[in-house]
């Protein structure tokens, strides 16, 4: 059984879905209480890998069967271990009990229609209900909505609550009535059987096969008069009704019942088996009989509780059939309880007659005979009863944080005499979670249900489970791990953690002060390798690496090598080289090899020629790496003095030694090599030295190697600013211009006021342009190959055909960057991993949406807004997906409601 787990914050809105890699523990439990005055009891436990996201997470919720969710409120959570631990109760009940009905009636009025006008001033709505539902007449007053819903139930209905969740929170939440919860199910089982586990059985005694019924009491002043009885009502099974009972008896039978269960006659006849049951509420003489009809079908047979992990599908509330051929009876009964293991698929549900909720009914028919006996002598039966009772008030079995419980409870023995004592978190063991437990096998602890298995912490023979030590302090003392490994871990008293080899008796990794123990540290040993990894699944505990350092490295030779995706925040300070992919990252190139920035190939429509095209992909370069605008100008009037108003980087000098952008001269004082009268092959040493590998001729090549330049001897701060980083921020183009003139080209200023005249027009020119967003562009750099067409394909997931809704996009880069196709609105910017992992949509000002899935990282949130070109992400692999790529997609509504998708080709070139 596949699972997520939906986390939401206190207002109800998305935190993040947890899937099975961070999942431990999803356990679901809902029971069918007997009582009706009780809502549904549905709890959620879920254990998950330590999150940080999560501590402020107040709800949480799952995927039903029918697509809809139940959703939890958290009402405890921990973090033991390294882990999140989160218990909730269903969110509904918790929050219709802060609803208030202060004056409502309802007079033989449709359930339906009554719960719609109670609904009302809350936010939920009625979903599905039974056909045939009763009518209703009550009076709610000063009572809570979830109460007046308890009290609807009573009249004959079951209630569940459902919710509905789409995008980033809850969308609607609704109630559903049912006449009774679940259907006929064709499972049938037979006593014996292995499917079936006898939780608990009552014998013989317990077993009435005739009840005398009682009503409600007449008033007579002070207290109640004669009850009434059903005595002049008249059942006969020739018409119909179950059984046949005249007129004058004022008691119940099940004949077949008495032949099995009866009391043995000194004749070899058998005695019906009685019992007075009273219905306090009930002043009708027929629904008197009625009543006390269906609680003899009950009475008249042993109950008998099951459990079984294999209904093959059959849930809550279903009924099935229970046949056992050596009593000659057969029943239908219901599924009351479930226990669901989300991660496995395990269901353990309980069927049957719920046995431990009818103790309850045993206690208060037992209140009720002790209240009338007056009326009816007290047999022995009646006398053992009650003593039972009292001792289990005693014991605690009716209530209190301590309980000591027999050996029938505990299915140890058929004696009553005590076997545990049991200390619990609560006032009864079902509204309890932690218990502490003595026994003859020492003290142990269970969390949960009391019948899981319970952790012992300390054996009656005196031994003591570490596992359970997590507070104090153990001093002085010296611990080491079993002596049967090869190496061992131990804790000395010194204060130091070491690995030791007992092979070759040294040790090979030591944690503890150093030095003036002023430093506390990790320490490797030389010839070993040290490795800080995770493991490569839940049953190979074998490391894989995400830290290490290598065995050849030493005090003299640091050597560590890292693995993985990762995150670094904060500012980065690095001394020496610094090499992505084999090639050196050189300062002011935007990134190293990958190269910057330079207009991303769109102009804005006002710029039509070539040399003004060069002029913006010059513009754009040096405002990404830093330069302010009037820097930028100065830059561009020293370039248009130095090639001409072409703007053409594949510029030499007429006679001269010159070449390019900024006529670099290797003639007199070459940065790199010999002195050179050779232009271009001076431009190309120096692209050499700077790990430039594009063709030299190119714009892009040579804007990387002035910032190249900038910061490897070219700038000589001969005027001011003198340092390349105040020339960074200058904000006066007079002042721009002669500073690349004079600590950069190193020239006269013969010219200067035509560089000057030329920085101003392309400043003004160039300052509050935009790049074109009238198109889409490609979401991430050439060279492209398309991997997978848009249209109807065999899904490479799930092998059917299915519409592939985008392009697949790749490049030959696992981890390229992706960009925005043009500019607009983060809508999503989220997980989802059953269907698109990491994703984004963004929002257009054309009323289309562009959406990029399966990234690695998000760099966006939802709610920016983005530039056409800008990086949103990187590419990845999350979610359904057979390898890296980017699935782009062009639509016209923002997922998971896309009403229509465009091919990605019709918008852009590929």
């Amino acid at each position: 059984m596949s699972e997520s787990v939906y986390f939401f914050n206190d207002y109800q809105k998305l935190i993040r879905i947890v899937n099975e890699e961070h999942l431990l523990e999803v356990v679901q439990e809902k029971e069918i209480t007997m009582n009706q005055e009780e809502l549904m009891h549905d709890t959620l436990t879920v254990t998950t890998s330590y999150l940080e996201e999560l501590k402020k997470a107040a709800y949480m919720a799952v995927k039903e069967s029918d697509k809809s969710f139940s959703l939890y409120r958290i009402v405890m959570d921990s973090d033991p271990e390294n882990k999140l631990s989160f218990t909730g109760i269903n969110f509904a009940p918790d929050e219709l009990d802060s609803y208030v009905v202060n004056d409502f009636h309802a007079n033989n009025e449709p359930i339906r229609t009554m719960l719609q006008r109670l609904l009302r001033e809350t936010e939920w709505t009625l979903g599905y209900s039974s056909n045939n539902l009763p009518t209703i007449t009550e009076k709610f007053s000063y009572i809570s909505i979830r109460d007046a819903l308890k009290i609807t139930q009573t009249h004959g209905c079951e209630i569940v609550f459902k919710y509905k969740i789409s995008g980033n929170g809850i969308q609607k939440k609704w109630i559903e009535i049912h006449q009774r919860i679940g259907k006929y199910s064709n499972q049938r089982f037979t006593y014996g059987d292995k499917a079936l586990s006898i939780v608990k059985e009552q014998d013989r005694n317990q077993v009435y096969t005739s009840l005398i019924g009682r009503g409600r009491g007449e008033d007579v002043g002070d207290g109640k008069g004669n009850r009434i009885e059903f005595d002049k009502v008249e059942w006969k099974k020739s018409k119909g009704k179950p059984l046949d009972k005249p007129k004058g008896q004022n008691w119940l039978e099940i004949p077949e019942m008495t032949k099995q269960y009866g009391i043995p006659l000194s004749n070899g006849d058998m005695r019906r088996r009685e019992k007075v049951i009273i219905f306090d509420d009930e002043e009708d003489a027929e629904k008197l009989l009625q009543k006390t009809y269906q609680a003899l079908i009950d009475y008249s047979r042993p109950l008998v509780q099951f459990k079984t992990e294999i209904l093959d599908g059959d849930i809550i509330g279903n009924t099935v059939t229970i046949h056992r051929h050596d009593r000659k009876y057969h029943y239908e009964t219901r599924i009351f309880k479930v226990k669901i293991d989300r991660l496995t698929g395990k269901i353990e549900s309980s069927l049957g007659d719920n046995i431990t909720n009818n103790i309850v009914k045993v206690a208060s028919d037992l209140k009720g005979n002790v209240a009338s006996l007056e009326e009816k002598k007290t047999t022995f039966y009646d006398s053992e009863e009650i003593s039972k009772w009292q001792d289990d008030v005693l014991r605690g079995a009716k209530g209190g944080s301590i309980r000591i419980m027999n050996g029938i409870e505990t299915e140890k023995s058929d004696s009553r005499e005590p076997y545990q004592m049991v200390f619990m978190n609560g006032i009864t063991v079902e509204k309890s979670k932690h218990f502490l437990i003595m026994n003859s096998s020492g003290i142990s602890f269970v969390k949960g249900n009391l019948n899981n298995k319970p952790e012992t912490a300390w054996t009656i023979d005196g031994e003591l489970n570490a596992d359970f030590i997590k507070g104090g302090t153990l001093e002085g003392v010296n611990v080491r791990t079993s002596s049967e490994r090869d190496s061992q871990i131990r804790l000395q008293s010194n204060g130091t953690i070491v690995v030791y080899n007992k092979n070759k008796a040294e040790e090979m990794f030591w944690m503890g002060s150093a030095g003036n123990h002023s430093v506390v540290g990790l320490t490797h040993i030389e010839g070993y390798g040290f490795q800080i990894g995770t493991a490569t699944n839940k049953e190979d505990r074998a490391n894989n690496a995400i830290f290490e350092i290598p065995k050849e490295a030493k005090g003299s030779n640091k050597l560590y090598k890292l693995y993985g995706n990762g995150t670094l925040k904060g500012d980065i300070k690095i001394e020496g080289r610094l090499f992505l992919n084999g090639k050196e990252v050189i300062h002011g190139q935007g990134g190293g090899s990958g190269g910057g920035n330079t207009g991303g190939g769109t102009y804005p429509p006002d710029l039509t020629t070539d040399a003004e095209k060069r002029a913006w992909d010059i513009w754009a370069f040096l405002l990404a790496n830093g330069y302010s605008k009037q820097a930028t100008a100065g830059i561009l009037g020293n370039i248009q003095g130095e090639v001409g108003s072409s703007m053409n980087p594949d510029t030499g000098q007429n006679g001269g030694p010159a070449y390019g952008l900024v006529q670099w001269d290797g003639s007199s004082y070459p940065l790199v090599g010999s002195q050179t009268t050779n232009g271009r092959e001076y431009v190309q040493r120096l692209m050499a030295a700077a790990r430039i590998s594009e063709d030299y001729t190119t714009l892009s090549a040579q804007l990387k190697l002035i910032s190249w330049c900038m910061y490897n001897g070219q700038w000589i701060g001969a005027v001011n600013p003198t340092s390349v980083e105040g020339f960074k921020v200058c904000n006066d183009i007079y002042t721009a211009t002669f500073a690349f003139l004079k600590n950069f080209e190193r020239a006269g200023i013969e010219r200067l006021q035509e560089r000057i005249d030329a920085g101003n027009y392309w400043y003004h020119k160039l300052k509050d342009l935009e790049a074109s967003s009238g198109g889409f562009v490609k979401p991430i750099f050439d060279p492209i190959t398309v991997t997978s067409e848009f249209g109807w394909r065999t899904s490479p997931i799930t092998g059917a055909q299915e519409l592939h809704n985008g392009i697949d996009l790749v490049n030959g880069n696992p981890n390229t960057p992706i960009y925005a196709s043009a500019a607009g609105q983060v809508v999503v910017a989220a997980n989802y991993p059953e269907w698109y992992g990491l994703y984004i949509v963004i929002k257009h000002s054309d009323g289309k949406y562009t959406g990029y899935a399966h990234n690695s990282q998000l760099l966006v949130s939802q709610g920016q807004t983005v530039k056409q070109g800008q990086q949103i992400g990187v590419m990845g692999t999350t979610g359904p997906s057979t390898g890296n790529h980017c699935h782009f997609q062009i639509m016209n509504d923002i997922w998971p409601n896309n009403n229509g998708f465009y091919n990605p080709r019709d918008f852009v070139k590929f």
